[in-house]
């Protein structure tokens, strides 16, 4: 299989999980390709919970196999990455904690070998150059190791076994079923014709090759992301001077219908205090009218009551004509009638609402300037001519019908 040298430097991106921030540990890989850890994993399936979960980064719908989280694909290679980083780390920093990890003695390791990818302790060590299946091996020593010149041997790694025949290493792989074999499976489950059998290294050089060729792909199918993304910001900074614009024309429009209603209001206040002036004379001369009927009527029956008790017959007769009629009188329906509308009130909006209907703010529209526009929708394209040679398929609408056009419609205010 074959290796490459390890960075000096690999990426805090490819050994940390971006959930908990810390090295990955049972790393899991998503179908869109994004690795965490298996307990992070599990924390965020049970917040987020249901049949489908989303991807922590790119929010891609995951389905949640049956066994949880257990089902999801194991990533070997970030698992084997993590691994190699940490002895590489440990070894070119003078870490002399490198375990063995052919036995389970916890002696520490004095060499490390290309082919089965093990750290080896003395005891291991010796028993690898004796035994059949080893003695070929190369065994590097920890002094070797440390000068840098096989640090290619940290990226070297046992096959894995078969998951349904443990004994036995994946070494096939069947295209029909597109998934590596061991020799057991193709006795059992993989035998006849009608499976198409190659070397696994066969495979593995066409694949890479395939992955290779299209990366610069999605090289360039990034660069017309970042354009998009720079789009979008020039459109949310556009969308808030247009905004704040909008907010600016409210305010004035506004203000200039409170000022015009609040000088309608006051010429009608005026109105209504005049009305009331007007009225309130009115009211207060029938209520003053009313007060002389009263005390007239009140003085002449005290004055009937005391002569006809007090008087002699003399002045009874006397003052009897007089008294009679004046009697007659004040039993009489009085002549005027109260009139109620005197406390009516009414108010004339006719005044403002032509005012209002003569001053009626128009639609106010604050777009993005047709150059910006222009300009932006040259950058995606150039973006996408780029990336054209390498079949994006990418597609750029025109101004009517893409994104631009709609934000650039966007705000009107109306009160």
């Amino acid at each position: 299989m074959a290796t490459a040298a390890l960075p000096e430097k690999v990426s805090d991106d490819s050994t940390q999980c971006t959930i908990c921030f810390y090295t990955f540990k049972n790393p899991k890989v998503l179908p869109c390709l994004h690795t965490f850890c298996e307990h992070c994993l599990r924390e965020w399936v049970q917040k987020n919970g249901g049949d489908t979960f989303p991807c922590p980064i790119c929010r891609q719908p995951v389905p949640l196999p049956q066994n949880g989280v257990d089902g999801l694909k194991d990533n070997f290679f970030i698992a084997s990455l993590v691994k190699a980083v940490t002895a590489h780390h440990k070894l070119h920093h003078g870490k002399d904690d490198v375990i063995c990890t052919n036995c389970e003695e916890g002696k520490p390791a004095t060499s490390r070998c290309s082919e089965c990818a093990e750290f080896l302790c003395e005891s291991c060590e010796s028993a690898h150059r004796l035994v059949r299946a080893t003695r070929g091996h190369t065994l590097i020593i920890f002094e070797e190791l440390k000068t840098g010149k096989y640090d290619s041997v940290f990226r070297a790694r046992k096959a894995p076994p078969c998951s349904k025949h443990p004994e036995e290493i994946l070494k096939l792989y069947c295209r029909t079923c597109e998934m590596p074999i061991c020799n057991e499976c193709v006795l059992v489950e993989h035998r006849d014709s009608q499976h198409d059998l190659k070397r696994i290294e066969d495979v593995a050089t066409e694949k890479r090759k395939t992955i290779l060729d299209l990366t610069p792909q999605c090289q360039a199918r990034m660069q017309f992301f970042r354009q998009a993304e720079e789009v979008q910001k020039r459109l949310k900074e556009q969308l808030q001077l247009n905004a704040e614009g909008a907010r600016q024309n409210v305010h004035k429009t506004a203000q200039s219908l409170i000022e015009m209603v609040k000088e309608e209001s006051d010429r009608l206040l005026t109105c209504i205090d005049t009305e009331e002036t007007s009225r309130k004379k009115q009211i207060d001369a029938e209520i003053e009218g009313a007060q002389i009927s009263l005390a007239s009527a009140k003085s002449t029956c005290e004055f009937a009551e005391t002569l006809a008790r007090e008087g002699d017959d003399y002045e009874v007769v006397s003052f009897s004509q007089d008294m009679a009629a004046r009697l007659n009188e004040l039993t009489k329906p009085p002549a005027d009638k109260v009139d109620f509308k005197l406390a009516n009130i009414t108010i004339d909006y006719s005044v403002m609402g032509n005012k209002l209907t003569k001053n009626s703010p128009k639609t106010a529209q604050y777009s993005l300037p047709k150059a910006t526009e222009r300009e932006l929708c040259s950058l995606l394209k150039r973006a996408q001519q780029s990336g054209a040679s390498s079949r994006t398929g990418l597609s750029l609408r025109s101004p009517e019908d893409n994104v631009l056009g709609n934000v650039s419609r966007m705000v009107h205010g109306e009160l």
